[in-house]
Parts: structure tokens; sequence; C-alpha cells
């Protein structure tokens, strides 16, 4: 075998097994132990009661005293917290369309502070529930993950038929262009697909279906510009972000409060998460904190746009050509 064959398989093979590793430790350490940490929620009563709740042990809850129902309430809708609580009737409202898990773990940390005083536990209201459809929110972080995971295969097959790097910026432009018609294409696809055979995502069609356009179109020229950039790293890279720490720290399974402090910091800075957060607000909070998951998925389509065209033109030695030819193959 010659040599650059073996030191291509070499490296390949290094590399999945450091993505392994990273790939077990991520999930593991994202759930292995999903409990609230300084959950957002709203008390209606008095700073004094939101201080005692503040003072639970480990900081499970971030309380905050709100003076009347309606304003709380307003606050759960505008996504601003998980629930709230209302000492006076002993209610607790939440809301499952902000994750499932987050309500059931918020459900129980009250009642643990109820039974801890000998009182009743809490009322529980959903005043925003899941569809009946999807009653587990499932299917929303799945389709997600399936908008990524095509925007990020779409780059790896471009790239293999075409090079990681495009020969010219006229070639790199068309090739974001071409990412583009994809992103637009797939997503209604795959919108009618999942609306048609499985009554789920029904909200706006119009919106839901540029919700998804963009986030495939985003992943697909982040990864496109990274390994524009870095060649088979590049790839390893796209791997790592958005398969090995964007999925698990997406929110999907279990909200942001729920994991532990790295994951819960950069989910909502990579495409998955920024993904699950949009389509969430459209589809159960009518747009609500909808500006920041849309600017993180912009900034990640020109950050992958500005590495395409600023690398494209630009020679590649035949050794290197050959190990992202044979990197690419091995990712696809």
């Amino acid at each position: 075998m010659p040599e650059n064959p073996r030191k291509a398989a070499a490296l390949l093979l290094v590399g999945a097994l450091i993505l392994m590793v990273a790939f077990a430790t991520s999930y593991v350490g994202a759930f292995h132990d999903p409990t609230p940490r300084k959950m957002p929620v709203a008390v209606v009563g008095t700073a004094e009661q939101a201080a005692q709740l503040n003072a639970l042990d480990g900081q499970p809850l971030e309380v905050r005293a709100v003076g009347d129902r309606a304003a709380a309430l307003q606050q759960l809708d505008d996504r601003e917290v998980y629930g709230v609580y209302d000492p006076s009737a002993n209610t607790l409202y939440t809301a499952s369309a902000s994750n499932r898990a987050a309500a059931t773990a918020l459900e129980l940390t009250i009642n643990r502070v109820q039974a801890s005083q000998d009182r009743p536990a809490a009322q529980v209201q959903d005043v925003k529930p899941l569809s009946a459809s999807d009653p587990n929110g499932t299917s929303l972080f799945y389709v997600v993950i399936a908008w990524v995971f095509g925007g990020y295969f779409a780059a790896v097959l471009l790239g293999m038929v075409a090079g990681n790097r495009s020969s010219s910026r006229n070639l790199a432009g068309l090739r974001v262009g071409a990412l583009a018609a994809f992103a637009v294409l797939g997503s209604l696809l795959t919108l009618l697909v999942v609306r048609l055979g499985f009554d789920v995502l029904t909200g706006s069609f119009f919106a839901v279906w540029a919700a998804g356009a963009l986030i495939v179109f985003a992943t697909a020229v982040a990864s496109s510009g990274l390994q524009a950039l870095a060649g088979m790293a590049g790839t390893g890279l796209v791997i790592l972000l958005f398969v090995i720490l964007g999925n698990p720290a997406a929110g999907g399974a279990y909200a942001r409060p729920l994991l532990p402090g790295f994951w819960g910091t950069v989910g909502g800075l990579l495409p998955p998460g920024a993904g699950v957060d949009l389509v969430r607000s459209i589809l159960y909070f009518d747009g609500a904190r909808i500006l920041g998951p849309i600017a993180v998925l912009v900034g990640w389509a020109l950050l992958g746009a500005a590495l395409a065209l600023w690398r494209g033109g630009r020679a590649v030695p035949r050794e290197q050509a050959e190990i992202e030819a044979a990197a690419a193959a091995a990712a696809a």
C-alpha cells in the first residue's frame, strides 16, 4: 500500500476513535443526571416567598416575584420562565410545550417543598400543552435534527464530488447557491411528509417551512465553510459541533436548565439548539423570543459563506487533497 493511503487510513482511524469517545462523553455527560439548575420560575407573591424558593439546596430554581397572576402567566407565554407558582391557590402553571421533562421536574421540585412543610401537593395546570399528535414533544426535536443532518450531509456529498474547496470564488458562490436551493426543497419535503403522514408540526406552514430552510441552509453552509477552511479537520469539527455537542444540548429531550452547565450554555449557540428554539417558538409561543435563534442561524450561515468564498480558488497540495477526499468518503 502506498504511503499516502496508509497515512490517510491512520488519520481517519485516530479521528474515528476521538469522535467515538467524544460522542459517549457528550451524551452521557449531558443526560446522566437531568436535574433543575437555576430553572427560571415566577412566583405570584412577595420577594420573601421567592427568596425561600431560591434558597433550596442546589439552587434548582431561579425564582422571581411577580405581583399578580396575569403578569406572571404573561412571562410564561413570553418564554421568560418555565412555570408559575401561585401559593395563594397552591397552583403550579406549567408549559409542557417548552419541554415536558422541564415541566415534570418543576412539579416534582415544588411538591418536594410542599411535602417538607406538610402541605398538600400543588395543583398543576398545563397552560401551554403539546399537541395531541406529539404528546412528548419529540417529533419537533427529531425533525430539526433531520434538517441539521440533511444540511451537513449535503455539504459532505458536495465535498466528495467537487472537493472541499471550490476551485474559484465563482464556483464557491454556486456551491452556496446550490445549498440554498437544497435547503428550501429539503425543508419543504420534510415538512410535507411529517404533516401529512403523522399530523405533527401543524403550525403556520410557511413559517415552519422558512424556519426549516434556514436551519438546513445554516448547517449546510457552515459545514461547507469549515470543510473549505480545514479539510478533513473541518469535517471532524462539524461532527463535533453539530452532532456530538449540538444534539444533546439542543433542548429536545431535556431543557437546557436540566443539563450540566457546559451543555446548558452552548446549546442555544449551535444550529440544533437554535433550530429547536426557533421551531418551538413558532409552533407554541406565537414567535416569542424568536430573534435570538434566528440570529444564531444567520450567523452560522454568514460564517460558512465567508469561509467558502475566502478559500475558493486556493490551491491544495495533492497529498492533502487525497487525505481530504478519503475523509469525506469516510464521513459520508
